[in-house]
């Protein structure tokens, strides 16, 4: 619990203190949907499927501060230095750099028993953490597209 917490105040105070190369817009679009996307995933991979979940089996408030604060703070992280205009590859690299940093996270999150795999394979998450960024992309270009921006 101590772990989430101070993940909790370190993620919010990077996100606040980081220079923003995106709109303010854009950023609440991207929170919003990084929010969603956390709701969806994790109320299908933990409350249907039981393969992974927070503290324990079921519903806890504290398993609202990861999709609430670290979700949608990671994913402005993510969208605000993504290297838009930069070659393929370097977006590739940026993308891999940031699995690696939410396998380690996740890693370090089950460590300090606030998460727990209960079936769940690291595999799993570094097969999946790249195709939840790219929607965060794909989110904010078609955003892009109906703002008229």
């Amino acid at each position: 619990m101590v772990f989430l917490l101070i993940s909790v105040v370190v993620f919010l105070a990077v996100t606040f203190l980081a220079p923003k190369k995106i709109k303010r817009s854009e950023l609440y679009a991207v929170a919003l949907f990084s929010i969603v996307l956390g709701f969806v995933t994790d109320i299908t991979a933990d409350l249907k499927y039981n393969v992974y979940g927070y503290i324990k089996p079921g519903v806890q408030f504290t398993g609202f501060l990861p999709i609430l604060i670290l979700f949608p703070t990671a994913g402005i992280l993510y969208m605000n230095f993504f290297p838009f205009n930069k070659a393929f590859v370097l977006k590739l690299r940026y993308t891999f750099f940031w699995t690696i940093f939410c396998l380690t996270f996740e890693f370090l999150s089950i460590k300090s028993g606030y998460f727990y795999h209960n079936g769940w394979k690291y595999w799993h998450s570094a097969l999946t953490y790249p195709f939840l960024f790219w929607l965060h992309i794909l989110h904010l270009r078609f955003f892009r597209w109906f703002a008229g921006s």
